[in-house]
C-alpha cells in the first residue's frame, strides 16, 4: 500500500456514504465500514472478488454504472436501494481505477412505492362505487362518452340500458346488502366489454358496446328472467323484488346525454306499465 492509497483509505473510512474501491482490472480492493452495514457484508467477504466469480448474485449490481440499483436480500427487510456515484481515476494508482459512492435511498424508495399505492388506490375509489365495486357515475359518464364518439366515428352499434331494482311492497330504501348482491348478479350475467354501472342507490347502467337494440334486449330479458332464482335473505325471498329496464340505442347526432336521457324515458315507460298491470 503506498502512502497515497493509505491517505485516501483513511479519509474514506468514516464518510456516512458507502464507498466501494476497485483497482485496475475491476476487483474489489476495498469498502468502508458505512457500506459494510449497507450491505451486511464484510471486508473480507468481497475484497479480492470481481464480477465474474462474485458469490453473491443479489448484490451484483454493486458492479454497475451509476444510478439507482436494487439489492435483492432474502427477505424484504434485506431489500436495498442504493444511489451510486461514480469517480474513475485514470493514470493514478491501479489499486485505485474506480471509486464508487453509494447512499441508502432504501427508505425513499419504500415511501415512493407507498405513495404509488395510495394513489392507486385513491384512483380506484374516484372511478368506483364504494358498496358495490362497480364504476361509479364520473368512470360511466366517461366510457359512454368514449362509447359514443367511438360508434359517431366508426358507426357500430351502441347500446344502453337503465336497470331499476324495485321493491313492490313499498317506497322503504332498500338495505345495502340487498343492493350488494343484486349488483353481484348483474355483474355476473353481463359480457364481459359490457360496463355496469351503479347509478343510484337501486339503480344501475349498463353500457353495451357493438350492441344493437334487439340485441340488447334479448340480453336484458335473459339477465331479468333469472333475477328470481337469485337466493336473498327474508324478507326479500320471493317476488318481493323486481327488475325492470329501460333500453336506448344510439342514432346518428345523439352525444351520451340524449342516450341516457332515452333510456330513462324507457325506462319510465316500462314503470308504468309493470304499475297498471
Amino acid at each position: 500500500m503506498t502512502q497515497s492509497s493509505s491517505i485516501i483509505y483513511q479519509a474514506l473510512q468514516n464518510v456516512p456514504c458507502g464507498v466501494l474501491i476497485f483497482d485496475q482490472s475491476g476487483t474489489i480492493n476495498w469498502l468502508n465500514p458505512a457500506l459494510e452495514s449497507m450491505l451486511g457484508l464484510k471486508a473480507d467477504q468481497l475484497v479480492g472478488q470481481n464480477r465474474e466469480q462474485f458469490p453473491f448474485t443479489t448484490h451484483r449490481g454493486l458492479f454497475k454504472g451509476t444510478g439507482l440499483m436494487h439489492l435483492f436480500g432474502t427477505g424484504v427487510e434485506q431489500e436495498r436501494w442504493l444511489h451510486c456515484t461514480v469517480e474513475t481515476r485514470d493514470g493514478a494508482e491501479p489499486a485505485i481505477h474506480t471509486i464508487k459512492y453509494f447512499q441508502d435511498v432504501t427508505e425513499l424508495m419504500r415511501l415512493r412505492e407507498e405513495n404509488q399505492r395510495l394513489n392507486q388506490q385513491v384512483e380506484e375509489l374516484a372511478i368506483t362505487d364504494e358498496l358495490t365495486g362497480l364504476a361509479n357515475r364520473q368512470s360511466l359518464t366517461r366510457t359512454l362518452n368514449t362509447q359514443v364518439a367511438r360508434s359517431r366515428r366508426y358507426q357500430n352499434p351502441l347500446s344502453l340500458a337503465v336497470i331499476h331494482l324495485l321493491d313492490k311492497r313499498d317506497e322503504t330504501a332498500i338495505p345495502d346488502e340487498i343492493i350488494l348482491e343484486v349488483s353481484r348478479y348483474l355483474r355476473d350475467r353481463l359480457r364481459w366489454v359490457d360496463l355496469i354501472a351503479r347509478w343510484e342507490h337501486s339503480q344501475f347502467i349498463i353500457i353495451l358496446p357493438e350492441t344493437s337494440l334487439q340485441h340488447g334486449k334479448d340480453l336484458m330479458d335473459k339477465v331479468l328472467a333469472g333475477f328470481s332464482e337469485v337466493p336473498l335473505p327474508a324478507p326479500y325471498a320471493g317476488d318481493s323484488l323486481e327488475l325492470l329496464f329501460g333500453l336506448a340505442e344510439w342514432h346518428t347526432g345523439q352525444d351520451a346525454r340524449l342516450l341516457m336521457k332515452q333510456a330513462l324515458i324507457n325506462l319510465a315507460e316500462n314503470e308504468a306499465a309493470s304499475g297498471q298491470a
